[in-house]
């Protein structure tokens, strides 16, 4: 693995990316799935923009608390440690 692949910032920024393949690929799904069926009494619920607020209100934030919870994880694993090579690890205490 190189080493630039290493970097937590790398690490954040493709777990970043690929929250939102999955977000977009979920709101996609859900979208197609509600309005591929039999037409609702409610007109507006048969409208592009009406499905794509819904899953902003009530699916988003689902997804947001997600990802937060992730790179919590991800920056107390691959957060920052202490450089042991830098002249100041390596003094002895006075």
């Amino acid at each position: 693995m190189r080493k630039s692949l290493r970097k937590p910032q790398t690490i954040y920024s493709a777990t970043t990316v690929l929250w939102l393949i999955g977000m977009l690929a979920h709101c996609t799904w859900r979208t197609y799935a509600a309005l591929s069926g039999p037409p609702s009494p409610d007109l507006y619920a048969n409208h592009l923009s009406f499905q794509l607020v819904t899953f902003l209100v009530f699916l988003a934030p689902a997804w947001l608390i997600g990802l937060l919870v992730v790179l919590v994880v991800e920056f107390a694993v691959f957060g920052r440690k202490p450089n042991h090579s830098s002249k100041r690890t390596r003094e002895k205490p006075r």
